[in-house]
């Protein structure tokens, strides 16, 4: 997967691509739609540091091993690394 084409469906707040996404595209996005910016971006945090573990847990499934294909894993790894991006954004 190649992050910088990498874009979301809806944009948060005037950006569509995932790896431009920082602290003020949150802010807009927190203004726009009557939210306090500093929760969202605590929520945003939380969830960064909560997403790849989750994800690391559900890829190791018995279910999700059984099927014995790579990608559960690889998708952990990409979350996990996606979700350290975030948190090093600047605001």
């Amino acid at each position: 997967m190649f992050l910088p084409r990498l874009r979301l469906a809806m944009r948060i707040g005037s950006e569509y691509r995932v790896a431009a996404i920082a602290g003020r595209h949150w802010d807009a996005f927190a203004e726009r739609n009557g939210l306090d910016p500093g929760l969202v971006k605590e929520r945003i945090d939380e969830l960064s540091r909560r997403l790849p573990e989750a994800f690391r847990e559900a890829a190791a499934e018995p279910a999700v091993v059984a099927l014995r294909s790579d990608l559960a894993r690889r998708l952990a790894s990409l979350v996990r690394e996606q979700a350290e991006r975030c948190r090093a954004t600047p605001a």
